[in-house]
């Protein structure tokens, strides 16, 4: 993977997020719902305990994120409900998921337990057959910030930092491979 240039990342979120260098998003903004689930879920170590509202928090997010579009899986066949299994799976993680950053991919442990915590979200949200990098991403990322969404702007801007054969396409998917040459990147931008 490339390297870029200090500031560059900064400068690219702060064009997404449409603000300039002294200005934070509005606080009904859209980007904001990602605070309001991953705070939610920093002070509920046990989610269940409060299942609706878990429940909900999730939901929102995922909506207000594009995972509840037109023909999608989540908005044609599911409700709230739907969450309940999603939310135990949190919870199960919640002790060693909300210590992880990207500083620590480079460690085979936390890389097995991203990977751990991905198949049983996948398991809890989707059925076989259907795409789900990008609503797993997504899920990890809004409850415990340790994951890039793996969305269509995060594998298009990755695939243009790529330099070798197979980094292009490494972020396809959540494995080994995709969390290494992320905490070789992140290392090389701290």
């Amino acid at each position: 993977m490339r390297t870029v240039e200090p500031g560059h990342i900064t400068d690219v979120v702060r064009t997404f997020l449409n603000v300039s260098s002294d200005e934070q998003p509005s606080k009904t903004s859209r980007s904001r719902s990602w605070d309001y689930c991953y705070n939610y879920f920093q002070d509920h170590a046990e989610p269940t305990q409060d299942l609706e509202m878990s429940c909900l928090q999730l939901g929102y997010y995922l909506a207000s994120w594009g995972m509840l579009r037109g023909s999608t899986y989540l908005f044609a066949e599911t409700n709230m409900q739907h969450y309940v299994k999603a939310v135990g799976v949190i919870e199960d993680f919640n002790p060693t998921m909300r210590a992880i950053d990207a500083d620590s991919y480079l460690n085979a442990g936390v890389r097995k337990e991203i990977l751990g915590a991905y198949k049983q979200l996948r398991k809890a949200l989707v059925p076989d057959g259907i795409t789900h990098v990008t609503l797993v991403g997504k899920v990890m990322l809004g409850v415990w910030g340790c994951l890039p969404s793996f969305d269509k702007y995060f594998r298009h801007g990755f695939g243009q930092l790529a330099d070798k054969r197979g980094e292009k396409t490494a972020f396809n998917r959540v494995n080994d491979h995709s969390l290494i040459l992320l905490g070789e990147f992140n290392g090389r931008h701290l």
